[in-house]
């Protein structure tokens, strides 16, 4: 390592005939270009470094950026997803509600026609136990009037036997 700032300082140059010792000012002139030259060295160096440091730097906010774009369109693109699939399912719920509506009405159609068929039914049952009734009466007033008939016959003929044992 060359020269120090202070040692510099402290340099002493010795004194001859009209100024200094020419051999100390070229002593001096060498330690000064030789503590330049290291400075320059060191400055481009350092100015290396830190343009290799800028370089990352700009590299990690490029990336950073990146990742920050990709993390707002991988959030929207959830968010699409969550409205999408929110819609989807009130459109899954409506087509079931729908089709629900769809069986149940067909439920009362079909319980309607029940209630109409069991009506007819019972009309029928009603009708049919109306003449089942009526035949009943009817025919037990034919056996009625056949017993009455059978009756006056009998009384006849009971009275045809007392006139025929009369006249006997």
């Amino acid at each position: 390592m060359g020269i120090t700032p202070i040692e510099l300082k402290e340099f002493q140059l010795r004194r001859a005939a009209f100024g200094y010792n020419r051999k100390d000012v070229e002593t001096l002139r060498e330690l000064c270009v030789e503590a330049l030259t290291e400075a320059t060295k060191e400055i481009d160096r350092l100015k290396a470094e830190l343009q290799a440091a800028e370089e990352r730097l700009s590299e990690h906010e490029r990336r950073e950026s990146l990742l920050k774009d990709t993390i707002t369109t991988a959030q929207k693109m959830v968010e699409e997803l969550k409205t999408n699939a929110r819609k989807e399912a009130d459109l899954i719920v409506a087509e079931a509600q729908h089709e629900a509506d769809r069986i149940i009405e067909q439920a009362h159609q079909e319980v309607a026609k029940l209630r109409e068929h069991l009506l007819e039914l019972k009309r029928q049952r009603v009708e049919f136990e109306t003449e089942l009734r009526s035949l009943l009466t009817y025919h037990m007033n034919l056996i009625e009037t056949g017993e009455k008939e059978a009756q006056k016959v009998e009384e006849e003929a009971s009275k045809l036997r007392f006139f025929k044992k009369i006249d006997e």
